[in-house]
């Protein structure tokens, strides 16, 4: 069991993503935009973090930046809807480990956070 840290701005997509990990057995805790999700990834040192991109307040790239700045060994996976390409290798380059288009799969949500935390 991993503890995760879900940021999204969508309430839907928190709660959805949030059913799915605790279904995989994971500790989960939601934050709806990039400065709470810094504030709480400080608070709780999670394993893993999954990333929306367009959000209110601190976006998530920069929201990557800021938590890989201070924690290099931060595990981030970007989830968003978002297709252009550009954006998830700002991401990636940012320090993120990989990316998952919405909508959200269980399968490759697992197969991901299995990935990541091996």
């Amino acid at each position: 069991m991993a503890k995760i840290l879900v940021v999204d701005d969508s309430k839907l997509i928190r709660m959805q993503l949030q059913n799915m990990l605790v279904n995989l057995g994971h500790e989960v805790f939601l934050a709806e935009d990039g400065n709470s999700g810094y504030e709480q990834y400080k608070e709780l040192q999670p394993d893993l973090v999954t990333m929306d991109i367009n959000m209110p307040n601190m976006n998530g790239l920069l929201a990557v930046q800021t938590i890989i700045k201070e924690f290099p060994e931060a595990v981030i996976i970007m989830v968003s809807s978002i297709e252009d390409r550009s954006m998830t290798y700002e991401c990636i380059g940012a320090g993120a480990i990989d990316f998952i288009n919405k909508p959200i799969h269980i399968d490759e949500l697992k197969e991901k956070i299995d990935e990541a935390l091996e």
